[in-house]
């Protein structure tokens, strides 16, 4: 058909490249790193390991999203970093289209949830790896030791360990404390973030994520996971903790909600370590590997 280029947005169990040359992009593979975990399992694991390995060993490139990305490639597959090219994740076309919603939008986008005037964010559907239940007893550690009601709300549609997570949350009597939305629109979201004080992070999974990228962009201060590349790629943009560590997850989030001069320097540094954070020049990015394809 005189294609000379295929792109694969990602590996596909199905329609394995045949002689068309192609880029595929590999998102991650924590499989590696959690071999046990729910999301997985054993058969599971199995398809992504042939299933990946056969697109990135037969690829002109492999596109990922960071330094990480390329070495875990080499790391777990044999195939050679110098075979990759990182493009970082971006955010989705709509956190810009209303990134410049004023108060009084946010309010009235908001209003049918009654939600509390101060709170934390977290935008995640409730998979093992999102780590919901550390996070909840986090939430009740702030309440115990530094006698601060912390107020939390979640979004993402009731799946995974929703069940076990409000069964905590009921055990541990802080239900006023934890707001479940459920799955929200695009301009719902981007008011959630931008009403907040802070996007909390404790996902397990990398290298690298975009909703500490749609925060920065938005104006919200990062609480996040110290794991993978989410360091470098949030930078002084945030504040991190062990996602694994009660603990030191509960001292982070006391933290950003008792120090506004804190919030407000990482807003600053969020926005200008996004400034070049553009759907435009990510296209460009794409542009220059597709061009490299092709010569």
């Amino acid at each position: 058909d005189n294609i000379d280029l295929l792109i694969y947005p990602t590996p596909f169990t199905y329609g394995f490249p045949d002689k068309i040359p192609y880029i595929v992009f590999i998102p991650n593979l924590m499989h590696k790193y959690y071999p046990n975990f729910p999301e997985f399992g054993f058969k599971r694991n199995i398809i992504r390991d042939i299933v990946y390995k056969l697109y990135a060993r037969n690829s002109i490139f492999n596109v990922v999203d960071s330094q990480q990305g390329a070495e875990d490639i080499d790391k777990f597959f044999g195939i050679k970093k110098e075979k990759s090219r990182i493009i970082p994740f971006v955010p989705a076309g709509y956190i810009y289209k209303y990134r410049d919603m004023d108060e009084k939008t946010i309010e009235d986008v908001l209003s049918r949830y009654n939600l509390p005037e101060k709170f934390v964010f977290y935008p995640a559907q409730f998979w093992h790896h999102k780590n919901h239940l550390r996070l909840v007893k986090t939430i009740y550690k702030i309440k115990e030791k530094y006698k601060i009601e912390v107020n939390l709300v979640l979004t993402g549609v009731a799946k995974g360990n929703y069940n076990k997570t409000f069964d905590l949350i009921k055990k541990l009597e802080i239900s006023e404390q934890i707001f479940h939305l459920g799955y929200v629109s695009e301009k719902e979201l981007v008011a959630l973030y931008k009403k907040s004080i802070a996007l909390i992070f404790p996902s397990l999974f990398g290298p690298t994520d975009i909703p500490c990228l749609e925060a920065m962009v938005l104006g919200t201060p990062v609480v996040c996971s110290n794991l993978f590349e989410i360091p470098n790629q949030v930078g002084n943009a945030g504040i991190f903790f062990n996602p694994f560590e009660v603990g030191e997850m509960a001292e982070k989030i006391y933290e950003i909600w008792t120090n506004k001069e804190l919030r407000q320097q990482l807003i600053r540094n969020g926005k200008e370590r996004t400034n070049n954070l553009t759907l435009e020049n990510y296209a460009k990015e794409w542009e220059k590997i597709i061009q490299e394809a092709l010569c």
